[in-house]
């Protein structure tokens, strides 16, 4: 799952780098090894960083926005014997699934 942070209004908040920006800066813990960089955006990636791993999700390090949940990425991450779930294919019509077949 992508996720960001926003404020009270849905302003999305400084997180360092654009979402889906491919650079050095997107990986999570940049600001952490460049503390001369982005105080701010620092303290936002925590908080993201913090909330979404407390409640069981993993963080794909070379992307400050990108966490996983019971899928293959995140049990490779916690070494779980198995994933709850993998791939699908969806037909969708009208924006809803009507047909789908896991891969």
């Amino acid at each position: 799952m992508d996720i960001t942070l926003g404020d009270i209004n849905g302003k999305a908040l400084d997180l360092g780098t654009a979402f889906d920006e491919i650079s050095e800066k997107s990986a999570t813990r940049y600001f952490e090894q460049h503390t001369a960089g982005n105080v701010e955006a620092c303290k936002h990636r925590r908080i993201l960083y913090n909330c979404m791993t407390m409640t069981g999700f993993t963080n794909y390090a070379e992307e400050w926005w990108h966490y996983d949940f019971h899928n293959i990425a995140w049990a490779r991450r916690v070494d779980a014997q198995q994933a709850s779930y993998g791939a699908i294919e969806a037909q969708i019509y009208d924006n809803q699934v009507k047909e789908y077949r896991y891969l």
